[in-house]
């Protein structure tokens, strides 16, 4: 009986060791993914003033979905983008073929919203409808995902990260799409590398040039 004992205790000690190394090697990799800014060469690029797009891949030929995360360095403190990103009305400016955007309702410190958006992706394509539940802790991060909609899956991430001497801000931004119906995988590729960068630079210029 003892020997049993301990041997059930042996097992869920080896459990909870598995369980433990497996989130320790899951909290890992997360931070390693989302530090690829801090890339020497990405460093370098976004220095220059370039909009650095990481990746833009299919993860499922049938059907076609997308994902591209990219980076933009902005000479501006983290609060000061921050208003920017989460006011619908600059959106309207900044974002390439967004039509609307309304906050439906949301949290009255802001900590979470739901937000309406029609966005046109391209002249060739509909025009998309979708309500977005956008999860904030600001000045830093907005996690977002579909609540309903025409696309089966959108969700992404922005990051704001001051740089060391707090003159400028590295904003990162990710999103993976999943339209839900059948579309070229080349048309969802070139249009997430095209709308993408163009909304981080009309964020730059939104930011560094208001007026």
């Amino acid at each position: 009986m003892i020997s049993t004992a301990m041997s059930h205790r042996s097992l869920k000690l080896a459990f909870i060791t598995l369980v433990g190394a497996c989130a320790l090697f899951a909290s890992l990799a997360r931070a390693a993914e989302a530090g690829w800014v801090t890339d020497t060469e990405v460093q370098r690029r976004l220095a220059g003033g370039e909009i650095v797009v990481e990746a833009a891949t299919a993860s499922d030929p049938e059907p076609p979905r997308g994902r591209v995360r990219a980076a933009v360095l902005i000479k501006a403190k983290p609060e000061a983008i921050w208003s920017v990103i989460t006011d619908c009305r600059e959106a309207l400016r900044f974002v390439p073929g967004l039509k609307l955007c309304r906050r439906i309702e949301g949290a009255p410190d802001g900590r979470w919203a739901n937000i309406e958006q029609e966005i046109s992706y391209s002249w060739y394509l509909p025009t998309v409808h979708n309500v977005l539940r956008a999860d904030s802790d600001p000045p830093r991060r907005i996690d977002f995902h579909r609540v309903s909609g025409d696309l089966k899956q959108e969700e992404g991430t922005w990051l704001l990260m001051a740089t060391p001497d707090g003159s400028a801000t590295v904003v990162e931004y990710e999103m993976y799409l999943d339209p839900g119906y059948w579309l070229p995988q080349w048309l969802i590729n070139r249009t997430l590398r095209k709308d993408v960068p163009g909304a981080l630079a009309g964020l730059r210029e939104r930011v560094e040039h208001p007026h």
